[in-house]
């Protein structure tokens, strides 16, 4: 063994010990315990979710309404914008095949990511951008204008702004009545969809938010810009 080889190992074991003598075990410990009290407090098995819903509920509050203001301004932007002729898009039967059996699929993702992320990972954010994606997907290798009529037909732009709406009244209302609106945790047995009160549907009309707002920034690309 060489003298670099063996200086290059004494830097590395120095390195190591060095950290393990100053890393303050007692602080990990310190914020295990916070962890904790958060969770009995809310009452449910995802952490993330308890500090996104719970202690952080502000940020997660302008982080929907800055995704907001976000999609506006892409709409903006881009209406200035001359619209492509989708009529043109070819369309293969094998993808259109495989397309419709994909977005099949990802609907029942997004419920299960969206109304189990108080339990596993997951959550709102998540769902919506499975299931906006999975609709480009669909428009894109299969018929983009009977993704959009879907969207029309659903009237996902109304449904959209009623998601938000209670949204910011649902998170208002657990900032001024934490105990009554977590209470409802309680009702319930521990780690089961159920148990999460308030929190599946809050997931659920972020995931509905951010599906609508997703697939409106990814449309109007294609709109204006064409499919390819």
């Amino acid at each position: 063994m060489n003298l670099k080889r063996i200086l290059a190992i004494s830097i590395v074991c120095y390195i190591f010990v060095l950290f393990f003598f100053q890393v303050d075990f007692t602080a990990a410990l310190e914020a295990q315990s916070k962890i904790n009290t958060l969770v009995e407090k809310v009452k449910i098995p995802n952490t993330v979710t308890a500090v996104y819903l719970r202690s952080r509920v502000y940020d997660t509050l302008f982080e929907v309404i800055v995704f907001s203001v976000g999609v506006l301004g892409v709409t903006i932007m881009l209406k200035a914008e001359p619209r492509s002729e989708l009529s043109e898009q070819t369309i293969f039967g094998t993808a259109q095949v495989y397309s419709s059996g994909i977005m099949a699929i990802s609907v029942t993702i997004f419920l299960y990511v969206v109304l189990n992320g108080h339990i596993s990972p997951g959550g709102g954010f998540a769902g919506g951008v499975i299931l906006a994606s999975s609709v480009v997907l669909y428009g894109v290798s299969s018929s983009f204008i009977k993704a959009l009529s879907h969207y029309e037909k659903l009237r996902m732009k109304i449904l959209e702004n009623i998601a938000l709406v209670i949204i910011l009244s649902l998170m208002t209302m657990g900032l001024s009545f934490p105990n009554f609106t977590f209470g409802l945790n309680e009702a319930q047995s521990y780690g089961s969809i159920l148990s999460g009160g308030v929190i599946p549907l809050i997931n659920l009309l972020i995931g509905l938010k951010v599906y609508a707002g997703a697939w409106k920034m990814a449309s109007e690309f294609v709109v204006r810009r064409g499919t390819l």
